[in-house]
């Protein structure tokens, strides 16, 4: 890998004025960037077409399509543990409202709604925090 490729990756993050001025082609990271997440997605399509051996709308429904979205919102975004514990909350309480029907798609809404209103960084960033505290804490 290209040593100022390295840079973007290290500590420069969404600062495009930054990676401009050390000589990096923003565009062509980018692009990349996008095709990369195009063929993951393709692959993933396929692949799920494949084992399911059939492919049609009922496989991308709604609520397929919130999960991840709602996950990563109540896990909290920025690292993998985040949306996995998202997940690990939100999974339980879908097959809980199974029995609901659409029902549970206006759940998804009430919980991302609060979490986008009391806890916006998610829960993962909360329990770093706590987690730190923890590990400060001496014993008198």
């Amino acid at each position: 890998m290209n040593e100022d490729v390295g840079l973007v990756f290290r500590g420069v993050k969404d600062n495009d004025q930054a990676v401009k001025a050390s000589g990096i082609n923003i565009t062509t990271f980018k692009a990349l960037g996008v095709f990369i997440a195009a063929c993951m997605g393709c692959l993933g399509g396929a692949t799920l077409s494949h084992i399911y051996m059939w492919a049609g709308i009922s496989q991308f429904a709604l609520d397929f399509s919130i999960i991840p979205i709602a996950a990563t919102v109540v896990g909290g975004a920025g690292t993998l543990v985040g949306p996995v514990l998202g997940c690990l909350i939100l999974v339980p309480i879908s097959e809980l409202l199974r029995d609901f029907g659409t029902l549970r798609i206006a759940v998804y809404a009430v919980i991302l709604c609060v979490f986008i209103v009391f806890k916006s960084e998610g829960i993962m960033p909360y329990l770093t925090r706590k987690y730190e505290q923890f590990e400060r804490w001496v014993q008198i």
